[in-house]
């Protein structure tokens, strides 16, 4: 009986159609109560959140600024990680690598064994802060150092690290949250569809499970035993909502080296603009003055300027007019050739009386570009409001008491006007005051301390003079101006692995 012949090749017998790959899973982590819960609950049942039994879909990735309490990062190093190492969960910190966009993202750790929470990556936030001259915006209730510090750093170590591969993130806001979770999911969405792919999928496990601030602090008291405090850095302008003001004045007490140094951002940030504090109608030194408690934070402040070396900074501001909405309409994005109303609001009364428009061939209405000559009474509204250029020019260093003298012996020598600034008290020379109306001009010198970098925009010059009259600073700066890097914005970001080597991919942008 003839055997049938060997098979040249054992292959095995034919599997069906291969599962997509389920998606990484990254955990947003601020240290802070909600992702902290967050976190605890994965570790407690992985499975209902859509994980793995053994979390190795799980990344919990951190964003480094270099300002957070230290109680905080104690509070982490001691309680939270422990558990992810025993479960050996992976644990991504990264920071900027540098000021510009192009030095790109530094992974400070990558690790499934973390025992600690770094401090601060090579370009702090105050870093940036300071060298700006200026404190956190608080402009639209737009957190703009999150997204510079945080967001921008996660969103390049995700795009490195899955490229076009889809990811679900998760996000910490809680039940009371529901509107930032709206908000950020709307984002995301917008995202997607400009990408033309799904980058990632937000998930907000906190809202899915109806559990408010109360709740969750709750929850995480439970199973770590101590009382979690809120995440934010140490002079965040938001600190009103992250905690009471009496438990943040109380922090400050705890740590009067970072009161000071909060203290002292915000003086030099209103020294070079009045209005530039900490909490926009008010400073934070002016409502730690209301509590006598605060005594010891304010000496440290005050040593602080002591020790620290001082600069005379000229200031020089511009003041531009803005466009009008119908300059916008009838002009598009570049306006040619100017007219009345494109700097000055149309009254009620003249787009009343001077409408301008004409009838079509089906009959309908279509409204022209106005036609007022802006010489009849109540035509003219107010002036809007544009950009405002800022020039600053270091022009003398040295100790602070010497800052004083010379402030004053020089004012003397030029006839320039001194006074104080309304709300800070600190002492500045007016040598040209603000008009009325745009465009419009102010220039001052003031000491405060060293730090803030020189700086004005390259047109900065040539508008000075067209509007002013005048050439140049009044006293001679100390060192050149440094010129803008071109490509220093490029849309390449590197990011920097733990062994040195570069991973880069180009964001993708609408």
């Amino acid at each position: 009986m003839p055997t049938a012949a060997p098979a040249l090749f054992n292959l095995p017998a034919p599997r069906g159609p291969a599962r997509p790959a389920k998606p990484m899973t990254v955990l947003s982590y601020g240290l802070g109560a909600d992702s902290t819960a967050i976190l605890l609950m994965f570790l407690e049942d992985p499975v209902r959140y859509g994980l793995e039994p053994d979390l190795s879909d799980l990344i919990v990735l951190h964003a480094v600024t270099g300002d957070e309490w230290p109680d905080s990062l104690s509070y982490v190093n001691r309680l939270v990680l422990p558990r992810l190492a025993e479960r050996r969960v992976r644990v991504v910190q990264v920071a900027r690598r540098g000021r510009h966009d192009a030095d790109g993202v530094l992974v400070l750790e990558d690790s499934r064994t973390t025992s600690r929470i770094h401090q601060a990556g090579p370009w702090r936030l105050s870093d940036w802060l300071l060298t700006g001259g200026t404190v956190p915006q608080m402009a639209s209730g737009r957190r703009t150092c999150s997204i510079k510090f945080k967001g921008w750093c996660l969103d390049h170590w995700a795009l490195a690290e899955f490229g076009q591969a889809t990811f679900r993130r998760v996000i910490g806001y809680h039940a009371a949250e529901r509107s930032r979770m709206e908000k950020d999911t709307k984002i995301q969405d917008r995202l997607n569809q400009r990408a033309g792919r799904v980058i990632c999928e937000p998930a907000y496990p906190l809202v899915d499970a109806g559990m408010d601030r109360a709740a969750v602090e709750a929850y995480v008291l439970q199973r770590l035993g101590e009382p979690i405090k809120k995440s934010y850095c140490t002079f965040c302008p938001f600190s009103g909502v992250c905690a009471s003001r009496e438990r943040h004045e109380e922090r400050l007490r705890a740590h009067p080296d970072l009161a000071a140094d909060a203290l002292a951002m915000e003086y030099a940030s209103m020294a070079l603009n009045e209005p530039m504090s900490l909490y926009g109608t008010r400073s934070l030194y002016q409502q730690l003055t209301e509590d006598e408690r605060n005594d010891g934070v304010l000496t440290a402040f005050e040593e602080r300027l002591d020790a620290v070396p001082f600069s005379l900074y000229e200031v020089r501001r511009l003041y531009l007019p803005g466009r009008t909405k119908d300059c916008r309409r009838y002009h598009g994005a570049r306006c040619a050739r100017p007219r009345w109303w494109c700097r000055t609001e149309r009254t009620t009364a003249c787009r009343r009386d001077h409408a301008s428009y004409e009838t079509g061939a089906d009959g309908e209405q279509v409204d022209l570009e106005p036609q007022c000559a802006g010489v009849t009474d109540g035509c003219r509204g107010s002036q809007v409001k544009g950009a405002a250029w800022r020039s600053v020019r270091t022009v003398w260093e040295g100790p602070r008491l010497e800052a004083k003298f010379t402030l004053l012996s020089w004012g003397r020598e030029d006839g320039a006007r001194l006074r104080r600034g309304e709300r800070s008290q600190i002492k500045r020379l007016h040598y040209l005051d603000r008009g009325e109306g745009y465009p419009a001009a102010e220039a001052y010198l003031v000491a405060a301390p060293s730090g803030a970098d020189d700086k004005n925009r390259e047109s900065f010059e040539r508008r000075w003079t067209e509007i002013t009259g005048l050439i140049g600073t009044r006293w001679e700066p100390i060192r050149p101006l440094a010129r803008y890097q071109r490509g220093r914005g490029s849309r390449v970001v590197p990011v920097v692995r733990p062994s040195g080597v570069a991973h880069v991919r180009a964001l993708e942008v609408a």
